[in-house]
């Protein structure tokens, strides 16, 4: 499994759709351009994700609306890990990197 960089930002919903396939753990950041605490947590949320070797990407909630608003995301940043398309976790606003940490660990043993 390789791990993305975060600066991969899906840019329509087909990306998203294929981007989930597959049978492993998967990550999206939902984030807003203009949100402080989105630009601050993601290195951090990147870093973490790479050290475990997850794919994760990104998702600009001002640039796809409508796959946000599908998703419920009503919060940024917002953190979703998908396990065959199916959410397993959700994490919004401030994200405790070290619980974050912890959960991962537990879903990958």
């Amino acid at each position: 499994m390789e791990a993305q960089k975060m600066n991969d930002k899906l840019s329509n919903e087909a990306e998203y759709n294929d981007f989930l396939n597959g049978e492993d753990f998967k990550a999206i950041y939902y984030s807003s351009e203009n949100c402080g605490v989105c630009n601050t947590m993601k290195p951090q949320v990147m870093a973490l994700f790479n050290s475990h070797n997850l794919s994760i990407r990104e998702v600009s909630i001002n640039e796809l609306r409508e796959l946000a608003a599908q998703q419920l995301i009503l919060k940024s940043p917002t953190l979703i890990i998908y396990d065959r398309r199916r959410e397993i976790l959700r994490s919004s606003g401030f994200i405790d990197l070290n619980r974050l940490n912890q959960q991962i660990e537990r879903m990958l043993s």
